[in-house]
């Protein structure tokens, strides 16, 4: 018999000061403007598509991250939301074997910076092995069987996590001092 039990992911949305994270609030009038995922609640591996190298914006794609590590590790006054959704074991264990996917073959991905635009026209555009940051935690949430947005991955943005019935908030404030218990 499989086991059903429930189990979380997390989804962090955060505020980053950068040019490009200046520009995707100011040109959206939103708050935030990039969001990740974590298996686990600690945040000491977070998954999401941006930077490669913290001062090169155009050399981007999957990156595996940490609250105390690589960008945040820098940007440590980062805002950000981190917000808990329950999903099945299956669910969370087809996560797992997605993230490993990217993981192993991570050098064949690319940031979406064109698929940012068609985003903000609401043009729903598909581009092979390019993601940003959003459409990224929707896709991956929908292979494991995990809709959350009744619009194409493509269309989502990180501010729209906000406003999902599903989730419960764990924490608002800067990222240096989020702790869980």
């Amino acid at each position: 018999m499989p086991n059903t039990q429930e189990e979380y992911i997390y989804i962090m949305i955060s505020r980053t000061n950068t040019l490009l994270g200046n520009m995707i609030r100011a040109g959206l009038g939103v708050s935030y403007n990039h969001c990740s995922l974590s298996l686990d609640e600690s945040l000491e591996t977070i998954y999401s598509f941006g930077r490669k190298e913290l001062r090169n914006v155009f050399l981007a794609g999957f990156v595996q991250e940490s609250k105390n590590n690589g960008f945040f590790r820098v940007h440590n006054t980062s805002d950000i939301i981190v917000i808990r959704m329950s999903v099945s074991s299956q669910e969370k264990e087809r996560l797992c074997e997605i993230i490993a996917d990217f993981q192993a073959s991570k050098d064949l991905y690319r940031y979406s910076l064109l698929g940012l635009v068609y985003c903000y026209f609401g043009i729903p555009v598909k581009r092979k092995n390019k993601y940003f940051c959003s459409q990224f935690v929707t896709e991956v949430l929908l292979e494991a069987g995990i809709q959350v947005f009744d619009k194409p991955a493509t269309l989502v943005r990180p501010h729209d996590f906000l406003d999902l019935p599903s989730t419960k908030f764990i924490y608002t404030g800067q990222i240096k001092n989020y702790s869980f218990t």
